[in-house]
């Protein structure tokens, strides 16, 4: 049997109430030259139970299902999945999200008109009842890798692993950050920086589900990693021929990563002692100049609150909770 063309990784992991939805969707994809590659990382549910049942009971697109020993973590789970694979290209899908019925078809004709190293399609945002709230743009044009780096830094372009087949080569040649959050940003920008062709399609192929339990939705003090993923994106990107550079990582690191950090504490953290530490940590980081660039960056107001979270993290803590439950 040849191999298929696109590989899908699919991580399992305390997704027993989802991962039906989420294979339902792959499974039934209008083209069928893929493969789905599962890995039950420990999952202490039923999830992988589910997800060997349903892929038995066809035999439509053919599946393999890994079990970890213990418990990996997102990002060293997928690379056990890439390393499984058999496909020219791979897909990330987390498995409490769903696909449309056309991706697989789609990306592949575009990743063979263009030969592209990287498809990267638009998604949405849903709620769990199928409610689009939000479009997550991709952009439409042939670009270079560093050209896509550069939109990256410009936040133009998001930086999620689910939103684009890559090469596998190029995939499992990156450094995926095990044991930390926020990784899609560093492999993302690997993958990108270590592609010649990237092609930007404008179709929305991707549901992305907004739930209660997502990093965003709840208070993790593992939102300090961002740290550690910043300097993980400088290190790949620093030497690429980018105009302006350090003035694009500075709004990458500072407009968004350091603004993540404190404004998710905030508005998650149900006390300001559990919020402190945190909020110290950035406010420490923070230098009067970066406040400067801030507002340099024609970014007024974000400079004005960061300023308060300088001045003291309980001034900003305050602020942000009243603003917030407007």
């Amino acid at each position: 049997m040849s191999a298929p063309r696109i590989s899908v990784l699919l991580p399992i992991y305390k997704v027993e109430d989802y991962i039906e939805d989420c294979l339902h969707s792959l499974l039934s994809q209008s083209c069928t030259d893929f493969e789905i590659i599962a890995v039950d990382d420990c999952s202490p549910d039923r999830s992988g139970e589910i997800a060997a049942r349903i892929l038995a009971q066809q035999d439509r697109i053919p599946w393999k299902l890994v079990r970890n020993a213990d418990n990996k973590g997102l990002a060293e789970t997928r690379k056990i999945a890439a390393l499984e694979a058999r496909g020219d290209y791979v897909l990330c899908v987390d498995s409490d999200d769903c696909v449309h019925r056309d991706l697989v078809r789609t990306v592949l004709r575009e990743a063979d008109r263009h030969n592209a190293d990287v498809v990267n399609f638009a998604a949405e945002r849903i709620t769990p009842d199928g409610t689009a709230v939000a479009a997550i743009d991709s952009g439409d044009g042939i670009i270079t890798g560093v050209e896509a780096v550069q939109k990256v830094l410009e936040l133009k372009l998001p930086a999620f692993c689910w939103n684009k087949i890559v090469r596998r080569s190029i995939f499992v040649a990156a450094e995926h950050p095990c044991g930390l959050i926020f990784e899609d940003v560093c492999v993302s920008v690997q993958t990108f920086a270590n592609s010649k062709v990237v092609c930007l399609i404008p179709d929305k192929l991707y549901s992305y589900v907004i739930r209660e339990s997502g990093i965003s939705r709840r208070f993790n003090p593992q939102v300090v990693d961002l740290f550690a993923i910043m300097d993980r994106v400088e290190k790949a990107t620093a030497s690429l021929p980018i105009s302006d550079y350090k003035r694009l990582f500075f709004r990458l690191k500072y407009s968004w990563a350091f603004r993540a950090i404190a404004f998710q504490t905030a508005t998650t953290a149900p006390t300001y002692h559990l919020a402190s530490p945190i909020l110290q940590s950035v406010s420490a980081k923070l230098r009067v100049k970066h406040l400067l660039g801030l507002f340099a960056d024609r970014h007024l107001k974000l400079s004005i609150v960061m300023t308060m979270l300088k001045l003291h993290p309980w001034i900003f803590y305050c602020v942000v909770r009243r603003f917030n439950r407007r």
